[in-house]
């Protein structure tokens, strides 16, 4: 059922945004690497689409299709794997201080471990996180932040293996640095507190999550990052969950369409006892960007 879910979706999603009337395309001669984001960022613009496809909050509209799978994990048996749908979509706001919010939803299929106990495996839609940084017009060229929410959804619904099973909400922050030629750092952050239940037999959600940026581009469109996975602290536990590890990709046109591929591993150097999480993991993504 999962395979088959996967299939369906990213044959209609793909479709419908390849030959939907919403893509908007530079010019057909050039690469995406070769051409200058024309939307420029309250402070300034990017060198090229792919410069701009790795800025969490650059005006860039984005559809993102990854698939992460980890062949085993800590304190449970077997392999796990998460389908993950995300938009962007940057909305221009009026306010000449704060001109722009970009909004980032996650929404992931699930296909947990083999819990053992007579649970085994399980699988279903996780929770739908929903992200807004609203960035101001700073005098500092080539520096950019961001200030937000971070809100969950809980659509897992009743399945306690794949969802929290709680409403959350916390503030999120973007720093973002441009200007060092080829190079891309700062941080983002963000938390969540559960306020209100789906199920209240459930846990609360209390934890604040930090990811690095970091990013260096190369000619042809290539570029290495650090990998887009958060060391996350659990206010309950009293524990880290760490990541470490990289990404490799290239921003350029699958026909006229451009699009920002890459291939990433991470490793999970916590292991906690009782506690599940991963170990290995190796995530594949494809990126439909529609620049303005």
């Amino acid at each position: 059922m999962n395979r088959i879910l996967k299939n369906l979706l990213f044959a209609a999603l793909a479709h419908g945004l390849i030959s939907g009337s919403v893509m908007a395309q530079s010019d057909d001669t050039k690469q995406p690497h070769e051409t200058p984001h024309k939307a420029e960022p309250p402070t300034g613009g990017h060198s090229s689409l792919a410069a701009a496809a790795t800025n969490p909050i650059a005006n860039l509209v984005q559809f993102q299709i990854q698939n992460a799978y980890t062949p085993s994990n800590n304190n449970v048996s077997g392999s796990s794997n998460a389908f993950i749908l995300q938009p962007v979509i940057p909305i221009k706001l009026s306010s000449e201080a704060v001109p722009l919010l970009v909004t980032r939803t996650t929404l992931p299929y699930i296909n947990t471990p083999d819990f053992g106990g007579g649970v085994g495996t399980q699988e279903g839609f996780g929770d739908l996180v929903t992200q807004g940084y609203f960035v101001p017009k700073l005098e500092t060229k080539g520096v950019m932040v961001g200030l937000g929410y971070n809100l969950t959804v809980p659509t897992a619904g009743s399945n306690d293996f794949t969802g929290s099973g709680k409403w959350s909400l916390g503030p999120g922050l973007v720093y973002f640095n441009l200007q060092t030629p080829g190079w891309q750092w700062g941080l983002l952050s963000y938390s969540s507190f559960s306020f209100a239940s789906q199920d209240t037999s459930r846990s609360h959600v209390s934890n604040v999550s930090i990811q690095p940026l970091l990013s260096r581009h190369f000619d042809g469109g290539w570029y290495m990052s650090w990998a887009d996975v958060p060391a996350t602290y659990n206010f309950k536990t009293d524990h880290w969950t760490t990541a470490w590890g990289a990404r490799v990709g290239r921003v350029m046109k699958l026909g006229k369409q451009p699009a920002n591929l890459f291939g990433q591993v991470y490793y999970n150097s916590e292991d906690h006892d009782g506690e599940i999480s991963p170990e290995w993991t190796y995530k594949v993504n494809m990126t439909f960007l529609f620049p303005t």
